[in-house]
């Protein structure tokens, strides 16, 4: 026996779409019905949950207007790669919303909504200065203050300094009272989840940064698997110095000296050219041939015109 459905009773899911567009006004600016601004407004409000946090970071929706969706990004590189996904966005807008209310996503220069700024610094971020006023100073650390400012004439000076001592041995305080510990690097004190310092943990990326490019430099070919044998790093950190490295050489290749600028059979590549090759493509020499440089040129070519055009306009 087929089950009944009472369709007199409906959740807000489907009431709410139904009454706005019964309501839509067609004289609205651009055309559009209560329903379809609605569903605009429950697209930036869903935004996140749509297309994922990690895109929703760099790609910002700012409006809506005769089936385009209007997208802003900080990031060249974004606007780029997001050519790739803007089909399955689409599909996973209308999807998400049950109406095919987007056709295209074309990108804007203009930013109408600020961006949010994440950074787990400014999230936690507290009013230090009322808890280090709350930590006790003793007549010992006193006198160690004064002994360190003695030397100092000037007691405007003498006076400015000992309320930097002050601050600086009550923040030392504080962070003890939190359980920080010394930096392994270079004694500061750091919080307890953190080994290193982050003066010190930026001085360790760069040089595991400076390590990675001169592998790369000496084996072009190295993949990621053969650095971090040499190297404690991530792949993305390996990428980035690849691609980092990538981009300055092949802005150094001349046409005719190291490339030919036509298809000419019997031009042999230069040294740098090769290198270049092989770095992008992860290759050993005996995998070049005329066909994997000669299409691995042109398109690094067109990426660095295109990059290059790219930071004169911006």
């Amino acid at each position: 026996m087929r089950a009944h459905t009472n369709k007199l009773f409906e959740t807000g899911k489907t009431i709410i779409p139904k009454t706005m567009k019964l309501l839509g006004n067609k004289n609205d600016k651009n055309n559009l019905g209560l329903l379809k601004i609605y569903l605009k407004y429950k697209l930036f409000y869903s935004w996140n949950d749509i297309v994922g946090k990690d895109i929703a970071k760099y790609i910002i929706p700012q409006d809506v207007t005769f089936s385009v969706l209007y997208v802003y990004t900080y990031s060249s590189v974004w606007a780029n790669s997001f050519q790739y996904l803007k089909l399955d966005t689409i599909k996973k807008i209308n999807e998400y919303l049950g109406y095919k209310l987007i056709k295209d996503i074309q990108f804007t220069r203009f930013n109408k909504v600020k961006r949010k700024i994440y950074s787990p610094i400014l999230e936690k971020k507290v009013n230090l200065g009322s808890y280090i006023k709350q930590v006790e100073i003793t007549d010992e650390d006193l006198n160690l203050i004064d002994k360190k400012t003695d030397c100092i004439e000037d007691e405007d000076l003498k006076s400015a300094i000992k309320k930097v001592y002050m601050k600086n041995l009550q923040l030392k305080k504080l962070k003890e009272k939190y359980n920080w510990i010394p930096c392994k690097k270079c004694g500061h004190l750091t919080p307890p989840e953190n080994p290193y310092c982050y003066n010190c943990q930026r001085e360790i990326k760069e040089e595991k940064q400076q390590k990675i490019a001169e592998i790369l430099l000496e084996i072009p070919w190295a993949r990621y698997q053969d650095i971090i044998k040499y190297v404690d790093c991530s792949m993305d950190m390996v990428n980035k110095q690849r691609t980092k490295l990538v981009q300055i050489l092949a802005s150094k290749l001349k046409p005719g000296v190291d490339y030919p600028v036509d298809d000419v059979d019997n031009f042999k590549y230069s040294i740098d050219a090769q290198t270049v090759v092989m770095m992008y493509k992860s290759i050993p020499p005996d995998k070049l041939n005329k066909n994997v440089l000669k299409d691995t040129i042109f398109k690094l070519r067109y990426d660095t015109a295109y990059w290059e055009y790219k930071k004169r306009t911006e």
